[in-house]
């Protein structure tokens, strides 16, 4: 069966929220061994590693030649690579896997503002727009809960994050023109790891030897699984369709963030969380429908 090239990226999108939304769940039972930057240093390390065998497998070394997508590179791995990923899991110290899951949609507003409004390379219809304002009424009702005198400190965090990273995602897009997605990530998890490990070391202490044996498992299934094939997923995915229409796909994730903390971490959801989901998902369904969203062809 021959899939269209937007039909490949919106499948390859519902894979990459299903791994994505393990992402808040595994860094809670990895914070037990670690701390957060460790955590997010050390999957990063692994990251390099498997994106290290892919391009041996794939003979893909000479790619990192190409000088056009040096500059490319180093914007996309300290945007994308470090400060997403720093505020990130600095919010999961904060608030719960749920509450980040679900704020973290915020981004498909981001995109809005920054590929249609700023770039103008991406067009929508009213019913798109209706569907953006349905998500942004579904991320409010989770910041506040029914009450406007106290918001969370991590809510405020990972809604910041969420305005930084679709300048990434526009280099990531320019950048996958000249390189394959495998060595896309593996420049920019090079690139990531330094920065994180010496945040890592100023903020925060070592994990002792016996902590990261035991953390080494979930180091591998965020460093492998979630940084690695789900970040292919991610890039092969905005090469086949608009990075708004890719990332409200990705919303789904939430959904699932918050069924594996309810089946691994026993915490069931809000009712503002699940009251937050519902206009979030009916806006997904509009933003997603072909005959709301103006898509620009598919890179080639």
């Amino acid at each position: 069966m021959n899939l269209s090239k937007t039909r490949q990226g919106e499948l390859l999108m519902f894979a990459e929220a299903i791994l994505g939304g393990a992402l808040p769940i595994v860094a809670v039972f990895a914070y037990r061994f670690a701390s957060p930057l460790f955590v997010l240093a050390l999957s990063n390390f692994l990251a390099i590693l498997f994106f290290s065998v892919l391009l041996t497998i794939q003979r893909k070394w000479k790619e990192l030649r190409v000088r056009k997508a040096w500059k490319l590179m180093l914007l996309a791995g300290l945007i994308n690579g470090v400060f997403y990923y720093v505020i990130y899991f600095m919010a999961l110290h904060y608030t719960s896997p749920g509450n980040v899951a679900i704020i973290a949609e915020m981004e498909i507003w981001s995109s809005f503002i920054f590929f249609g409004l700023i770039l103008r390379q991406e067009k929508y219809t009213r019913s798109a727009l209706l569907g953006s304002l349905l998500m942004f009424i579904g991320v409010i009702l989770v910041i506040f809960s029914g009450s406007f005198k106290s918001v969370n400190f991590g809510d405020i965090l990972i809604l910041f994050s969420s305005m930084l990273i679709p300048a990434g995602n526009y280099f990531q897009q320019k950048l996958r023109k000249y390189v394959s997605s495998t060595t896309l990530l593996f420049a920019r998890s090079l690139i990531a790891f330094p920065f994180l490990f010496a945040i890592a070391l100023i903020f925060s202490e070592l994990p002792s030897y016996k902590n990261f044996v035991l953390a080494l498992p979930l180091l591998a299934v965020s460093g492998f699984l979630i940084f690695g094939l789900a970040r292919i997923f991610w890039i092969e995915a905005i090469h086949r369709i608009s990075v708004a229409k890719a990332r409200s796909i990705y919303t789904f994730a939430s959904v699932f963030t918050l069924i594996y903390a309810y089946l691994f971490l026993g915490e069931s959801p809000t009712i503002w969380q699940l009251a937050g989901l519902v206009p979030i998902i009916i806006g997904v369904i509009l933003i997603t429908s072909k005959n709301f969203l103006h898509e620009p062809p598919a890179i080639d």
